[in-house]
């Protein structure tokens, strides 16, 4: 079974790593540029450009809130559908006979713990996530533009 993940947030373990622990403007816009590559440049220049606006305060890393404010224990929601996302922010797991499948827009800083913790302590392994390279690249695109604008606004 392939190893991949369909996200709106993100799973893959070495880029939600290093955005973790990057969370500025330019690291975003630059993930979604190298994620959109030659198939989405649309995608990129509609939802990565710049708007106008007062001026941008300078981005730093943004601080990890403490895991009380934001974790929630993963729930069974009924049949195949499974809540594996934080108090405020949400994410799912549809479990099929083919792998599970991830949809979630949680905080990359969250992901370890809510949807790879969540999966495991529902009884499932995060290794099934299934999905395809085509979709978890236009999902990175438009994840990071969204990171990238909402940081702008800070």
């Amino acid at each position: 079974m392939k190893v991949c993940s369909v996200s709106l947030a993100a799973l893959a373990a070495a880029f939600l790593t290093q955005a973790a622990h990057s969370q500025t403007v330019d690291t975003h816009v630059a993930a979604a540029k190298a994620a959109a590559g030659k198939d989405h440049t649309v995608l990129f220049d509609s939802l990565c450009a710049r708007a106008s606006g007062p001026p941008v305060r300078p981005a730093g890393p943004r601080p990890v809130p403490d895991r009380s404010t934001w974790h929630y224990e993963p729930v069974k929601v009924f049949d195949n559908l499974y809540y594996i996302g934080e108090k405020e922010y949400s994410a799912w797991a549809i479990v099929t006979s083919q792998g599970i499948i991830v949809i979630d827009m949680i905080w990359s800083y969250s992901v370890e713990d809510e949807i790879v913790g969540g999966l495991k302590k529902l009884g499932f392994d995060p290794a099934n996530v299934i999905g395809n390279d085509a979709v978890q690249r236009y999902i990175t695109v438009a994840r990071e533009c969204a990171r990238a604008n909402l940081l702008r606004l800070k």
